[in-house]
C-alpha cells in the first residue's frame, strides 16, 4: 500500500531545483520588501480564491489552512471563495457570449 505524497514533495523527488525555485518565489511574494503592496492576508485569500476557481481542491484546502494559520477566519475564507465562484459564473457568461450572439441572430434568421 502506497501513501498519496504531496504534489510539491513529489516535484522536490524529481524536480528538486524547480521545487526550490517555488519556494523562493512565494517567499518573494511574501517577504520581500518590494512586494507588500498587497497584505500577505489579501495574498493569501487570493490563494485560496484562484486555487477554488482553477479546480485544485487539494491547493484550496492548503491555502485556506495557510488562511486560518495566519489569522484570518472562517467566514473571510468563505467569502473569498464566493468570490472565487461568482468570478468562475462571470467567465461562462464571457464565454457563452459569442454563441449567444450566434444563437439570437439564428433566431432572428428563423424568423425571417
Amino acid at each position: 500500500m502506497s501513501s498519496t505524497k504531496m504534489p510539491m514533495d513529489l516535484i522536490k523527488q524529481f524536480a528538486p531545483e524547480f521545487a526550490q525555485n517555488q519556494i523562493e518565489e512565494k517567499s518573494l511574494l511574501f517577504d520581500h520588501p518590494s512586494y507588500q503592496s498587497v497584505p500577505a492576508k489579501y495574498k493569501t485569500l487570493i490563494g485560496v480564491a484562484v486555487a477554488a476557481a482553477l479546480g485544485s481542491e487539494k491547493c484550496t484546502e492548503m491555502w485556506a489552512r495557510q488562511a486560518k494559520e495566519r489569522g484570518l477566519t472562517a467566514r473571510e475564507i468563505t467569502e473569498a471563495l464566493m468570490v472565487a465562484r461568482f468570478m468562475k459564473q462571470a467567465t461562462v457568461n464571457a464565454t457563452a457570449a459569442k454563441t449567444l450572439t450566434w444563437l439570437s441572430e439564428s433566431e432572428g434568421e428563423a424568423g425571417a
